[in-house]
């Protein structure tokens, strides 16, 4: 089986939306941070969205990282559009990151956050693509796997890295633009300072 370079960027982006945010989040909360943040002259919003900055940093250099070694050790093929990969990749980052200020937002602890990350994270991992080709599955996982936002994640980036029309990915665009707003929603309704 091979592991490709998007299969371990996507890899990357769940472990950092689904595990990272949620856990950070919760210890915040947990040990009083978010609460010391509110008493400062920082704005909520401005607070939120540092930490979606250092996380997206995080995920962009970990990611570059891995396609610059696998160019230079394995020779990596690449046959899409540069700013393609690069917009979806920013739109399946955003959109598991708001996922993960979801469960960071709902778990009144960091042991409760990584559970739940864990109990979301890896059944994708391993239903969507990212990790076992979905060809290798019988068709009912399949049919399962075409509800989870990481299976649409799978798709996009794949497509964008050969060089696929956006066009034929629409669908995968709608259902993560649709997880960012939901989610995000969600997390600002369900977010809580202490």
């Amino acid at each position: 089986m091979k592991l490709r370079a998007h299969h371990i960027a996507i890899q990357i982006i769940g472990t950092v939306g689904l595990l990272s945010i949620a856990i950070n989040m919760s210890t915040y909360r947990e040990r009083g941070i978010l609460r010391r943040y509110r008493a400062t002259p920082l704005r909520p919003h401005v607070i939120l969205a540092a930490t979606v900055l250092v996380n997206f940093a995080m995920t962009f250099l970990g990611t570059g990282l891995l396609v610059i070694a696998a160019k230079l050790v394995y020779n990596l093929h690449f046959d899409g559009n540069a700013l393609l990969v690069l917009a979806s990749f920013v739109l399946a980052s955003l959109s598991f990151f708001s996922l993960g200020f979801v469960i960071g937002s709902l778990a009144p602890t960091a042991r409760v956050a990584q559970v739940a990350g864990m109990v979301v994270f890896y059944p994708m991992l391993f239903l969507s693509g990212a990790a076992i080709p979905q060809e290798a599955m019988p068709e009912s996982v399949r049919h399962v796997s075409r509800f989870l936002p990481l299976t649409h994640v799978v798709k996009l980036l794949q497509g964008m890295w050969f060089g696929k029309p956006l066009g034929e990915h629409l669908v995968e665009v709608a259902v993560l633009v649709g997880t960012l707003v939901v989610g995000t929603i969600i997390a600002a309704w369900t977010f809580r300072w202490e």
